[in-house]
């Protein structure tokens, strides 16, 4: 059952992870913030921006997005590790 939390979790990361990629995709494109697909990026990528902001304050508004690339890529990692752990234990 645990395993199963972890794979969850996992994929939650990822499909966070794609979001942010999308959110920077979509707003080199359009870069209108009254337009739905933006509005909607911007309203799931947010409270993990948040997190990123304040883990990192010194940090300009345009490294948010690889920052927190970076932290879900991390957090993946260590959770992988941790799931191979308990599948082999």
């Amino acid at each position: 059952m645990g395993i199963y939390i972890l794979q969850f979790v996992n994929f939650t990361l990822s499909f966070f992870m794609w979001l942010i990629i999308g959110r920077i995709m979509i707003t080199l494109l359009i870069g209108n913030r009254q337009n739905f697909m933006v509005s909607f990026f911007v309203r799931f990528t947010e409270p993990f921006y948040k997190i990123t902001r304040k883990l990192f304050p010194f940090a300009k508004e345009s490294y948010i997005p690889p920052t927190a690339i970076l932290i879900i890529v991390v957090l993946r990692i260590l959770l992988i590790a941790f799931k191979t752990a308990i599948q082999y234990k």
